[in-house]
């Protein structure tokens, strides 16, 4: 997220960077495969369709994620990221089959949900533009929400020779011309001026790259062995280092009232 957070920075134009970090995972895995590097499945046609939800939603939680990091700081994505546990937790009960959580566990989970209200009623950002300033994350939410759910019953359905890696490749290959029209939609395309790229701009887009790949992997290495909740979980306890380094870095972020 920092990583994006810089990269957006110096080109703000988010959908563009994510089909450059999406280009890269894939050139890597089809690279990595042609050497005996690793394995990883082709693509079928039958394990496509499957996917299909999946890659929609993680195209507009991605997309919607570099929108609002380029609108708002780091805080207010990963505030709104923070509920999503909670939602998680019931979709899982709905979906999947799992129990709902316990009195304790719910009522850890609502302390993170009262949390975030605190910090809306903070933020300078909403006392200036209101309900209209969390467009963005709040789509963000909702896509990520899904994703969490569909993407453990998909690995759960879905039957791979090499789960982890045939799982990254078709998330990332069937996502790169949906990104490519939203970047384009959105008029991105045009804005981007190779020429003109700084150096340290090229180095945290080529930093976001490396992580990316590694994001994607131990994502879907790690969502075949928990829960979707305590997946989505594992994802907000991670923002506590990525808070400290966003406020270590430079001046960008929240509020001392709102961290």
């Amino acid at each position: 997220m920092i990583a994006n957070k810089l990269t957006i920075s110096y080109f703000p134009v988010p959908g563009v960077i994510f089909c450059l970090q999406i280009f890269a995972s894939v050139a890597f895995i089809v690279a990595a495969r042609s050497v005996g590097l690793l394995s990883a499945d082709r693509l079928t046609g039958s394990n496509v369709k499957v996917f299909i939800p999946y890659i929609c939603s993680f195209v507009l939680s991605l997309y919607s994620n570099g929108r609002a990091l380029a609108n708002s700081n780091v805080e207010t994505v990963i505030v709104f990221r923070s509920c999503s546990p909670l939602l998680v937790s019931v979709l899982d009960w709905l979906c999947l089959g799992r129990e709902l959580p316990s009195p304790r566990s719910g009522l850890a989970l609502a302390g993170v949900a009262a949390g975030a209200i605190g910090y809306v009623l903070v933020d300078s950002e909403f006392a200036v533009r209101g309900v209209r300033a969390y467009f963005w994350v709040s789509l963000n939410l909702a896509g990520i929400v899904f994703e969490m759910t569909y993407g453990k019953r998909l690995i759960s359905r879905v039957s791979f020779d090499a789960p982890v890696w045939g799982a990254v490749l078709y998330t990332n290959a069937l996502s790169l011309v949906p990104m490519f029209c939203m970047a384009a939609a959105a008029g991105e395309v045009g804005r981007v001026d190779p020429a003109g790229a700084p150096p340290m701009g090229l180095a945290c887009l080529a930093l976001s790259c490396v992580i990316g790949i590694g994001i994607s992997w131990s994502g879907w290495n790690c969502r075949a062995k928990i829960s979707a909740t305590a997946y989505t979980l594992l994802g907000v306890v991670c923002k506590f280092f990525s808070i400290l380094l966003n406020v270590a870095i430079w001046d960008k972020h929240a509020t001392r009232a709102g961290l």
